[in-house]
């Protein structure tokens, strides 16, 4: 075995087998549960040649390994004898909270969809990177977009995001204690191509027409109930209290069914109520959110566009996080066919460029050169080419403090390309690749395209100096260091 040693190093210094209750693995860390965290010998593990750094947060003491922490979990499992079946922690109940022990709702709630996604987090960075190296081909050779290889790099990149709320089911349902294939089923449910469909014809009413907080398109019920459709496409919000929703009624079938067809049934059952509850139930919600946004922002557009600006620019990346960023989109192109034009859209403009300057300075101020190689590079190059989730999901929730700075700084930026009056001609790629889908095609280069660059470049060199002052460390780390002091 290639780290038989330092497995049995590494099981040494937990306390030995006897003292591990279940061990679990993120991009980097082995994630000890141990049932006498005093018999650890810290400070040898961190003296161990292939351990990095051991830090005890959220309840878990973690050993921190590196990129290679996939082999060495395997190893470990085979060593230890410890259970490989799952790669995070599995609850029944969980309560949401962030694995700093913070007590504040919004923080609880990031640390909770920072946990879920730490497992998909490394196809995310890989099909991240595959789709912005075609972005980059293309830039040289266009024509290569038409092309059937494209098409298919583009699928295995793409397919991730596309198919994302299957992803986010199975990671949730992980966390919730629901089977992975029922969690995956209820994910496809709510992108199955029929229902997708639908969404692209007329709708066969109006849920209050006059309402533009309650409008919502059906089309067609369920049982006498409308059916409000979404694309769900690439959201991420939906999964997670759906996923919720089917735990609870998985544990609730479990409990009173007799055990003769509890095996079959207790998922039948699971499945249907998950299924329908967000279709009929979490489906209608995420519109009225989604609505409420959308409302918001046009209201602060019409009331001043440089604080249109600042409120889109900081929030735009924390919409997209929740999905509720598909009530503003429609807009942009709304105003385009009415007046050729969206002053809309470039007010999130900024947004990947403070991602960026985040992730620049993670990689000028980290001194962990795994972490730079394993995640913030890849982070930083998908990020540059408009695929920002790596980056949003992997660097910025766990360091709350780097994320909320970066928002503000895409915040500068939005504010600057109102005041600017920037303005999106035409759809195109996203990113600073996308920065000539704002030429104007008549006048050219304005003060509006400007403004639009000036600001952009704002947000990207605030949140490097921010790095600089709040430091690489995330607040796992950062509270684990307090403990200690």
């Amino acid at each position: 075995m290639k780290y038989e040693q330092l497995c049995n190093t590494i099981i040494e210094g937990v306390g030995g087998k006897s003292n591990v209750k279940d061990v679990s693995h993120c991009i980097t860390r082995l994630r000890f549960t141990l049932k006498d965290e005093s018999k650890a010998d810290t400070d040898g593990l961190k003296a161990t040649k292939g351990v990095i750094d051991v830090i005890r947060a959220g309840g878990q003491y973690q050993v921190v390994v590196g990129p290679q922490v996939n082999g060495i979990y395997d190893e470990l499992c085979q060593i230890g004898g410890f259970s490989a079946t799952a790669q995070m922690d599995v609850v029944e109940d969980p309560d949401l909270v962030a694995e700093d022990g913070a007590k504040d709702p919004f923080s609880k709630l990031l640390g909770f969809i920072s946990s879920i996604f730490q497992p998909i987090l490394g196809v995310l960075m890989a099909g991240g990177f595959i789709v912005s190296m075609l972005s980059l081909i293309c830039v040289f050779m266009p024509d290569f977009k038409a092309t059937t290889t494209y098409t298919v790099l583009y699928a295995i990149g793409y397919a991730a995001f596309k198919f994302f709320p299957i992803l986010v089911a199975w990671a949730a349902g992980q966390k919730f204690g629901v089977k992975p294939a029922l969690s995956m089923a209820i994910g496809a449910v709510l992108i199955y191509p029929d229902l997708v469909n639908m969404t692209t014809g007329d709708p066969t009413s109006v849920l209050f027409e006059n309402n533009a907080l309650l409008k919502a398109n059906v089309y067609g019920d369920v049982f006498g109930i409308p059916l409000v459709l979404l694309d769900y496409y690439t959201q991420v919000l939906p999964s997670i209290p759906i996923m919720w929703i089917a735990a609870k009624a998985q544990k609730f079938f479990k409990g009173i069914l007799p055990e003769l067809i509890r095996g079959i049934f207790t998922d039948v059952f699971t499945l249907l109520i998950a299924a329908l509850a967000g279709l009929l139930i979490v489906g209608p919600v995420t519109t009225i959110l989604a609505n409420a946004v959308a409302m918001g922002i046009q209201a602060a557009l019409a009331l001043s566009p440089i604080i249109a600006g600042f409120v889109v620019g900081t929030f735009w990346s924390l919409l997209v996080m929740f999905g509720l960023h598909w009530g503003i989109i429609p807009l942009w192109f709304t105003e385009i066919a009415s007046v050729g034009y969206s002053s809309l859209n470039p007010l999130n403009f900024a947004g990947c460029g403070a991602i960026l300057g985040a992730c620049i300075g993670m990689l000028l101020k980290c001194k962990d050169a795994d972490l730079k190689v394993s995640l913030i590079l890849p982070a930083t190059i998908s990020d540059f080419f408009g695929v920002s989730e790596p980056a949003l999901y992997g660097i910025l929730i766990p360091r709350k403090k780097l994320m909320w700075a970066t928002f503000l700084s895409a915040g500068v930026g939005g504010a600057v390309a109102g005041a600017c009056g920037a303005k999106w001609f035409t759809p195109g790629a996203n990113g600073w690749l996308g920065l000539p889908c704002y030429i104007d095609p008549v006048a050219g280069i304005d003060m509006g395209f400007i403004g639009l660059t000036i600001g952009a470049i704002i947000a990207t060199i605030l949140p490097i100096i921010a790095v600089f002052i709040l430091g690489t460390k995330t607040d796992q780390e950062a509270a684990a260091e307090k403990a200690a002091k």
